[in-house]
């Protein structure tokens, strides 16, 4: 029996649903849901895609279902025009493969709005990567609706923050590059993009999204860049009465500024050979490094940040 819920067909109407109270690991103890079965066919795909269909995961699921069943039912919602996938298009689609013609599902009476919120949820506390983008969309949407920028981020179990650095990212960046990040021609995390956007000259942005595609640097290599941080290099040792020789490439002497004929500390971590900028001044010894305002693509540090 599928209960007494009734469709909504006011998206914006508030509802008794607490997104919040979701337990994602275990979503049949949640309060307020009505177990069922579904026509697969009935099903459509969420409003909001946060996450593309991946095929791996699917061919998974197919191997998985197809030996031991579905072990979790899906979360719908009723809307207009049927029910609507909250959580499980991977499922879905698996079954579907399997000749699946219903599906175990529990239904929740969730708006368009809280729907969204939930999705976001789920991939949070699961650590997924989601489209930074289309969540973006989502929260400008919700804040129009008359959401507010706290009331989101309890939504969802983060700080206000982070819902701003979402926001932010996406007013902020190219629209070249938020094309080809929608067309999923360019493949760069959230982290990624978020760096990026800090960058106010369009232009820059573009230069880097290119460096950091031909050389698949990873999140903390971009920190780097940005920070005027040289990218590591091969060096030559060489031999000099007997000694041990290593020419230090200009970009890093001028990264520490370091200056000829200048003390430097030299020690050693495990394998690595660490050089140090040892400014003596009075017997008192800076050992940290002086990052002062260096450039990257001609755009100062100051600049990076807003």
């Amino acid at each position: 029996m599928e209960g007494h819920l009734k469709p909504s067909h006011d998206e914006r109407a508030s509802t008794e649903f607490d997104v919040s109270a979701i337990d994602f690991d275990a979503i049949e103890k949640t309060p307020g849901l009505t177990f069922t079965e579904v026509d697969i066919d009935q099903l459509k795909l969420s409003t909001h895609l946060l996450r593309p269909v991946d095929e791996t995961i699917v061919s998974e699921l197919v191997r998985s279902i197809g030996h031991t069943g579905l072990l979790q039912p899906i979360l719908v919602r009723r809307c207009a025009d049927g029910l609507e996938i909250v959580f499980g298009n991977h499922r879905v689609e698996a079954c579907r493969r399997l000749g699946y013609s219903k599906i175990s599902a529990f239904i929740a009476n969730l708006t368009l709005d809280e729907a969204f919120l939930a999705q976001v949820a789920e991939n949070v506390e699961r650590n997924t990567e989601i489209d930074p983008i289309e969540e973006a969309r989502g929260y400008k949407r919700l804040l129009q609706s008359g959401w507010s920028l706290n009331s989101m981020a309890k939504k969802i179990g983060k700080s206000d923050s982070y819902v701003c650095q979402r926001l932010s990212m996406s007013d902020h960046l190219d629209r070249a590059i938020l094309t080809k990040f929608a067309g999923k021609s360019i493949r760069l995390t959230a982290s990624h993009l978020e760096l990026i956007s800090a960058i106010p000259d369009k232009s820059k942005q573009r230069e880097i999204v290119k460096i950091v595609e031909e050389k698949r640097l990873s999140v903390r290599s971009l920190e780097n860049l940005l920070n005027g941080i040289p990218f590591a290099v091969d060096v030559l040792v060489e031999e000099s009465k007997g000694e041990c020789l290593v020419r230090i490439p200009s970009s890093f002497a001028a990264a520490l500024k370091i200056r000829p004929y200048q003390r430097l500390r030299l020690s050693v971590r495990g394998r690595k050979l660490v050089l140090e900028n040892n400014k003596t001044r009075r017997g008192k010894r800076n050992l940290e490094p002086d990052w002062t305002y260096p450039t990257i693509l001609g755009v100062p540090l100051a600049t990076t940040k807003r």
